[in-house]
C-alpha cells in the first residue's frame, strides 16, 4: 500500500491526505490519466470522497475563480523600461498578503527582503522537484535533469551570497 501526505504548506479542507491519494490513483487507474476536468467530475457527487475538497456553491466558486483570475492578472503585467527590457509591475508581498508596485518594493528593504525570500523559496521548489524526479528515474537517468538541478543549485548559491 502506498502512503501519502500533502506537501508543506498544502491546505485541503475536507479530505486528508492518504484518502486523496488513493482516490487520484483510482481515477487514474480507471481513467489512464488525471486532469482537473476529470477529478472535479469524479468528485460531483455527494457520496465522493473528494467532494469536501471543493466548492460547491456556484456564487462562492465564481467569486474564487475571479480572484485567481485577478491574481493572474496582476501578475502578468510588465512594465516596458526605456531600455525595452520588460519588469513586473506588481510584486505579491507575503506579509502584507497583496500586490505592491514593484518600484515601492525595490525601494524598502523590508519588502525587498519578503519578495527576495519568496523568490529564493521558489527556486528551492523547483531544486526539490528536480531532485525528486532524479531520484525517481535513477535507473533511467536524463542528464538533462542533472543539468537543470545543478543550474538551479548555483543560481540558489548566488542568490542566497546577495541576501548577505
Amino acid at each position: 500500500m502506498t502512503n501519502y501526505t500533502f506537501r508543506n504548506g498544502t491546505r485541503i479542507s475536507g479530505v486528508n491526505a492518504q484518502t486523496a491519494g488513493e482516490e487520484l490513483a483510482r481515477i487514474q487507474n480507471a481513467h489512464g490519466a488525471i486532469t482537473a476536468p476529470l477529478v472535479v467530475d469524479e468528485a460531483r457527487p455527494t457520496d465522493a470522497l473528494l467532494h469536501l475538497a471543493f466548492e460547491w456553491n456556484d456564487l462562492v466558486a465564481a467569486e474564487q475563480h475571479r480572484q485567481h483570475q485577478a491574481r493572474n492578472l496582476i501578475r502578468s503585467v510588465q512594465i516596458i523600461e526605456t531600455d525595452n527590457q520588460m519588469s513586473p509591475a506588481y510584486v505579491h508581498i507575503q506579509t502584507t498578503r497583496s500586490y505592491l508596485p514593484t518600484t515601492e518594493v525595490v525601494r524598502r528593504v523590508d519588502l525587498y527582503d519578503d519578495a527576495f525570500r519568496t523568490a529564493c523559496s521558489r527556486i528551492s521548489e523547483a531544486q526539490y522537484s528536480l531532485e525528486q524526479l532524479k531520484r525517481l528515474a535513477a535507473k533511467n537517468q536524463q542528464p538533462s535533469v542533472e543539468t537543470a538541478i545543478t543550474s538551479l543549485t548555483a543560481i540558489q548559491k548566488s542568490l542566497t551570497e546577495l541576501s548577505k
